[in-house]
């Protein structure tokens, strides 16, 4: 990301290469998170329309967390010059906002990462309107399968929490945590509305979901680490 910020700085003039530049990055990135999440063993255990169909729910959501933390670790808001690439793609006030939750984040890295995977087996995190294909929803039926893998995530990310920093202080952290994911949310929804560069962007990373062919059906995968 660095590399990106640094690139776009020095060839400010350069509208055209600058957006090809950032859709690259973002694309690139976009991958990265998709294999955090496939790599998890509750998703690998998933049929392939039962992937797809996560994905297609929630892994925009996920995508919004991973910015935030990419945002905040990579130094975008911390000069002027960094925060206007960020303007390039987004309006002033878009920017303001996305700076404002990145300022407010406790960052822990460890927490975060356990939150995102949380977040990527939630129930309701349609960051965009599937154009009404929804009842080809393989999990539309069978949501509560999700629950026992969000639960078990989130029961180690709060122990995490209380090891390390005690409860009153963890349950601070932990709120915090929430509310500037929903706040990452709400922002992205304004920015899926309102830019249409964003909105063709995710709209071709939802398309793109349909073709995923993501587990091998004869492989043994593990559970948890351990062969069933």
């Amino acid at each position: 990301m660095r590399r990106i910020l640094e690139a776009v700085k020095k060839s400010a003039y350069n509208f055209q290469y600058n957006l090809c530049l950032i859709i690259e990055f973002l694309s690139s990135y976009y991958n990265c998170v998709q294999a955090f999440i496939s790599s998890t063993p509750d998703f690998k255990i998933l049929t392939s329309t039962e992937q797809i169909s996560l994905f297609q729910r929630n892994l925009l959501g996920v995508l919004c967390g991973c910015t935030v933390c990419l945002l905040n670790e990579s130094g975008v808001f911390d000069t002027p010059e960094n925060e206007l690439v960020f303007s390039l793609l987004y309006d002033t006030e878009v920017t303001l906002q996305s700076k404002n939750i990145v300022q407010k984040l406790n960052y822990d890295p460890v927490v975060t990462k356990l939150m995102l995977v949380c977040l990527a087996f939630s129930s309701n995190c349609y960051m965009v309107n599937n154009h009404g294909n929804i009842n080809q929803d393989s999990l539309l039926l069978g949501t509560f399968r999700l629950f026992g893998s969000q639960n078990a995530y989130v029961e180690v990310c709060w122990k995490y929490l209380l090891e390390k920093y005690g409860f009153n202080h963890a349950v601070k952290l932990y709120s915090n945590l929430i509310k500037q994911l929903l706040d990452t949310f709400s922002v992205s929804i304004d920015m899926y509305n309102n830019n249409i560069l964003h909105r063709i962007f995710l709209d071709a990373l939802i398309q793109q979901t349909e073709t995923l062919s993501i587990v091998d059906k004869n492989s043994t995968v593990p559970l948890w680490g351990k062969l069933l």
